[in-house]
Parts: C-alpha cells; sequence; structure tokens
C-alpha cells in the first residue's frame, strides 16, 4: 500500500506529524530531496533538515512540497468545536 492510499482521509496530529507523511512521501515516491528542493528556493539539505525537523518549515515551504507530492494540505473543521 502507497503512503497516497493510506493517506485516504487522513488527519495529521501536528506539526511533526506532518513532516513524517511527506517524508514517506518522498521516499515512497522515489523522489530526491535536490529535486523537490529546488522549485521551493531553499536546498537539499535544508529541505532534509527541515523534515528531520531541525529547524521548522514555513507554510510557503509545505504547501509547496505537498503540492510537488500530489497532496493538498487543507483546514478540516473537527465535529467536537
Amino acid at each position: 500500500m502507497t503512503t497516497r492510499q493510506q493517506l485516504t482521509g487522513y488527519r495529521l496530529t501536528g506539526y511533526n506529524h506532518a513532516l513524517l507523511a511527506l517524508a514517506e512521501a518522498i521516499d515512497d515516491q522515489r523522489l530526491t530531496r535536490k529535486d523537490l528542493a529546488k522549485p521551493l528556493g531553499i536546498g537539499a539539505q535544508t529541505l532534509s533538515n527541515g523534515l528531520r525537523g531541525r529547524h521548522r518549515m514555513d507554510g510557503r515551504i509545505l504547501f509547496g512540497l505537498a503540492d510537488q507530492l500530489g497532496y493538498d494540505l487543507a483546514l478540516i473543521p473537527r465535529e467536537d468545536t
């Protein structure tokens, strides 16, 4: 089962969870950090460090990375609010 299949209807529980899901999608799709980083205007090492949680990536990077991987990040209202 691919990450895309696993993430159908998937709710991320926080920033670190989002990083893990994005890193898994990168690995599943056999993409390089270098190829993904260039269109985002950052270096491959910066992307790798961000995915490992060594520094926080801003929203532009997270949304851009998700877009390149074929995903949307979305705000989903909770039913308990």
